[in-house]
């Protein structure tokens, strides 16, 4: 009886190099690239500004991806920042980590791509399609066509999930390899449009390097960071990487490595397209860009192709995000049901239905965004305790012979840390209210924290 509950909560290795690779992509790549440069503007007077912030994000995600690595190879199974909290500091804190993606960031984080999706997908749409909204009698919400298709799109991406890790792995392959195709068509495309203009990256250089032009290209850097964001991915899913020794550290550095390359190249198609002044402010300057280089019938194309990007992004979150679950669920500190494996697919699918579930919740109730503010800060807490959490580990005991060792170690995650320090910092400064109410959230995960741990003693 023992051994068969043992293979019901048992995940297979599957994932080949390339599927990790893509797997990592395709959550770095999001409509974030189309947006930040515009945003973040108005903090760059020069294109090497520009090149600064966006190969500075690059340096981090890479440090960031070399310590998450090292980590991920010595607790090489489900659960990834779970893991290291629960055994670098206390089961508690991994506890608090995980207690934080259910309840609040991963299906936040699916709920806002879903919107994103849907909002793109409607654009193909006649408006009276777009604008349809539905009231219910008696209930706190209205059924909006834009929430049909996100609850839609995030039922068809869990139920892809739940029929093997092939199937949700090969799709992932699929929508990553072709947006990638699609986004180097965009800059070869753009670079030999004649609407541009080389001369936009001229001046290149400011006239001097002094403190206040440093400190704003560390405003703009916040912004590049997060959408960088993503290179994580990997280390909830180690549990189903074939060789995770050799194949996650390679898989992350290529992967941080690739997203970087694309990065450049499509801020360089931006810049040859308008000039930094232009740019200020304007959030939509992936659409902006297209509409200078090709013409003013565009907007089709350009959402089709950030439904291709957010298709895989979203993929990626709603198969990651259930590891998670399932991990804490594994060691009975989570509904138990979550732990169980799919007879026939291997998957964690009672995880990934209970996650549809509460991402449906916030869908309809239009909450997820105000959640998501709530947990900026505890987000970059947790990266940065996990970052900490590798030199306790090193310092604890010898690293194993068969583990990847961080390059650079110490010296790149301490680069790591720094920015994670100074991250933090900012996004208190910034947003003090905020962050003590995402810091509440999570602290009121405690008791059920003891809750579970009393049940497990009990049984």
């Amino acid at each position: 009886m023992k051994e068969n509950s043992r293979q019901n909560t048992q995940l297979q290795r599957s994932l080949s190099r390339f599927d990790a690779i893509m797997m990592i992509v395709g959550n770095m790549v999001g409509i974030g690239i189309f947006t930040t440069t515009g945003y973040y503007a108005q903090y760059l007077a020069t294109p090497l500004g520009l090149y600064v912030v966006w190969l500075g994000g690059a340096i981090y995600a890479f440090s960031g991806a070399m310590v998450y690595a090292e980590l991920a190879t010595r607790f090489p199974r489900a659960g990834g920042d779970y893991l290291f909290l629960s055994n670098a500091y206390h089961p508690l804190l991994g506890f608090l980590f995980g207690w934080s993606t259910f309840t609040v960031t991963y299906p936040g984080s699916i709920a806002t791509i879903a919107i994103g999706f849907a909002y793109y997908f409607l654009q193909l749409f006649p408006p009276e399609i777009k604008e349809w909204v539905f009231h219910l009698p008696g209930v706190p919400f209205s059924l909006t066509s834009i929430k049909l298709v996100a609850i839609g799109i995030v039922f068809v991406l869990t139920w892809l999930n739940s029929r093997g890790l092939r199937s949700g792995a090969g799709f992932q392959n699929f929508v990553v390899v072709l947006g990638i195709l699609v986004l180097l068509a965009f800059v070869a495309m753009g670079l030999i449009s004649p609407q541009g203009e080389w001369g936009n990256f001229v001046p290149f250089f400011p006239e001097g390097l002094d403190f206040q032009t440093i400190s704003l290209w560390g405003v703009a850097l916040i912004g590049v960071v997060f959408t960088y964001s993503g290179w994580t991915v990997l280390v909830y899913i180690a549990g189903e990487v074939k060789a995770p020794q050799k194949n996650i550290p390679y898989a992350m550095g290529v992967a941080v490595l690739l997203v970087a390359i694309l990065y450049v190249l499509i801020n360089t198609v931006y810049l040859y397209a308008q000039p930094l002044t232009q740019m200020s402010g304007d959030v939509e300057i992936g659409y902006l860009t297209m509409r200078i280089l090709f013409g003013e019938n565009t907007g089709t194309f350009f959402s089709i192709m950030i439904i291709i990007m957010v298709l895989s992004s979203l993929n990626s979150t709603i198969l990651s995000g259930a590891r998670i679950y399932y991990a804490m669920a594994a060691e009975n500190r989570f509904f138990r049901f979550v732990a169980h494996i799919h007879p026939k697919f291997r998957v964690p699918a009672n995880s990934l239905w209970l996650q549809f579930g509460w991402t449906t919740l916030l869908i309809l109730l239009g909450t997820f965004n105000q959640l998501l503010t709530y947990t900026v800060f505890v987000m970059v807490l947790f990266s940065l305790l996990a970052g900490i959490a590798l030199f306790l580990l090193r310092r604890r005991s010898q690293p194993p012979e068969n583990i990847f060792l961080a390059w650079g170690y110490p010296v790149v995650p301490v680069i790591y840390l720094g920015i994670s320090f100074w991250l933090l910092g900012n996004t208190l400064y910034h947003r003090p209210v905020e962050s003590v109410i995402g810091v509440s959230l999570v602290l009121a995960g405690i008791p059920f924290y003891y809750w579970w741990e009393k049940k497990k003693k009990n049984n």
